[in-house]
């Protein structure tokens, strides 16, 4: 009877023992883990911005090209949204602010996985995004409207030159046949004058 006691009193103590383990780990797997600076983070992600904004052609294609295989080997937070600052900003053969946007809001989908800078960066950078995508479709809507009007005004200056271009012909027709009158009245005062 004491030796089924003290097996469950074993037990008990190998478990708890156990856990002071894992704890003891993750402790030092924590310690172990490189802090990051937000700062410095941020900085970085800044930097790689700044270069494809000045970079020549073969540079904002060799920075898109690393972000790009960075993120598809893995789709880590940072290399997420590395890639997504990338395809945001304007001005370089890769541009995508749908693209963008989408993995920016991949990213903010799990804020627990950002740093504080990370995510404010991010929030800036969607806001902008939706401010360029909503003027993108504003121009598109104005010239699909100026189209509209063109077209309209197209059509109606069509009708008009139609109508006077029927109304040249009326008139010349009435002009003709006022000059077979007056011809034909000439002919006859003329024949008129020759009998006396």
């Amino acid at each position: 009877m004491r030796h089924n006691a003290v097996l469950p009193a074993l037990l008990a103590c190998a478990l708890a023992g156990g856990c002071a383990t894992m704890d003891d780990r993750t402790r030092a797997d924590a310690e172990l883990a490189p802090a990051v600076d937000d700062g410095q983070l941020v900085a970085d992600y800044l930097a790689t911005l700044d270069r494809l904004g000045r970079g020549g052609v073969a540079e904002q294609a060799e920075i898109l090209e690393a972000t790009r295989t960075a993120y598809l080997s893995d789709p880590s937070t940072r290399n997420r949204l590395r890639y997504a600052f990338v395809l945001a900003v304007p001005g370089h053969s890769a541009t995508d602010s749908v693209g963008a946007r989408r993995l920016l809001g991949e990213s903010l989908a799990t804020p627990e996985t950002l740093l504080e800078s990370e995510r404010a960066l991010a929030e800036l950078m969607m806001r902008e995004l939706d401010v360029r995508l909503a003027l993108a479709e504003e121009i598109v809507s104005l010239r699909d409207q100026t189209t509209a009007e063109e077209r309209d005004s197209i059509a109606t200056l069509s009708h008009r030159l139609q109508q006077e271009t029927a109304e040249k012909e009326r008139l010349r027709r009435e002009l003709e046949e006022a000059r077979k009158k007056l011809e034909a009245i000439a002919t006859l005062e003329g024949s008129g004058r020759r009998t006396p």
